[in-house]
C-alpha cells in the first residue's frame, strides 16, 4: 500500500490509480459486409406461384379467362346435359337455356315492343321484331344487293343465285332451297290434305288451292 503525498492518492496492490486509464485490450475483428446474392431476389420471387393462365380446352384447344366457363364448354364435346325442364323432361348444357325453354310452358314474355305491344319470350326475338317498325334491314345479299331484316331470309334469298337446293325428298330425290316447299311436296306421297273447306268440307293439300277452291263459293 502507498500512501501519496500531494498528487499521490493511497491505492491498494494491483489497483491503478484513478487517473490512469486501463491499457487498451485487443480490439474486436470488424463484422464482414454482407455479401449480395444476386440470385436470392430471383429465387423469391420464382417461389411465389404463378399467376393463374387460361384455361384451355384439351379436345380443340379453346382458351377461357375462368374455370367455371371452361367447364360449361366442355359439356359440348361430352354431351352432358346436366338441366332438365320439370314440366316435359327435355334437358340442356345450360340453365340459361332451361330458363328460356320453361318460357315456353309458362307462357311468360317479358319483352314487349313498345309500339304495338306484342310480347316475347326472348330478347332477341324482339330485336328482330323490331325492324318492322323501324325498316332496318341489315343484311345485304352479297350478289344483288338487296337486303333483309333476319339473316335467315337472307340466306334463303342467296340459294335463288347458288342454285343450293339443301332438302330433298326421301322418296323421289326432288330437292328444294326451302324446307316448307319439302314438306308440301311431302304431301304427294304421303296423300295428307290438311287444309279443309269450311263451306263444304272439301281438303286440299295447299293452302294456296283451298284459297283457289273458296273463291268458287261466292
Amino acid at each position: 500500500m502507498f500512501v501519496a503525498k500531494g498528487a499521490w492518492t493511497l491505492v491498494a496492490p494491483g489497483q491503478l490509480p484513478t487517473h490512469i486509464p486501463p491499457a487498451p485490450g485487443p480490439s474486436p475483428e470488424p463484422s464482414p459486409p454482407p455479401t449480395h446474392d444476386p440470385l436470392s431476389h430471383q429465387r423469391s420471387v420464382s417461389s411465389s406461384p404463378p399467376p393463374p393462365g387460361p384455361h384451355r380446352c384439351s379436345d380443340c384447344g379453346k382458351t377461357f379467362g375462368a374455370r367455371s366457363r371452361l367447364a360449361v364448354h366442355r359439356r359440348v364435346h361430352t354431351g352432358e346435359r346436366p338441366f332438365a325442364c320439370p314440366h316435359c323432361g327435355k334437358r340442356f348444357s345450360q340453365s340459361s337455356a332451361l330458363g328460356l325453354h320453361r318460357r315456353l310452358h309458362t307462357g311468360e314474355r317479358p319483352h314487349v315492343c313498345g309500339d304495338c305491344g306484342k310480347a316475347f319470350a326472348i330478347a332477341s326475338h324482339l330485336a328482330v321484331h323490331r325492324r318492322v317498325h323501324t325498316g332496318e334491314r341489315p343484311f345485304a345479299c352479297s350478289h344483288c344487293g338487296k337486303r333483309f331484316s333476319q339473316s335467315s331470309a337472307l340466306a334463303l334469298h342467296r340459294r335463288g343465285h347458288t342454285g343450293e337446293r339443301p332438302h330433298a325428298c326421301g322418296d323421289c330425290g326432288k330437292a328444294f332451297a326451302v324446307a316448307s316447299h319439302l314438306a308440301a311436296h311431302r304431301r304427294i306421297h304421303t296423300g295428307e290434305k290438311p287444309y279443309p273447306c269450311p263451306r263444304c268440307g272439301k281438303c286440299f293439300r295447299q293452302r294456296s288451292g283451298l284459297v283457289t277452291h273458296q273463291r268458287g263459293h261466292k
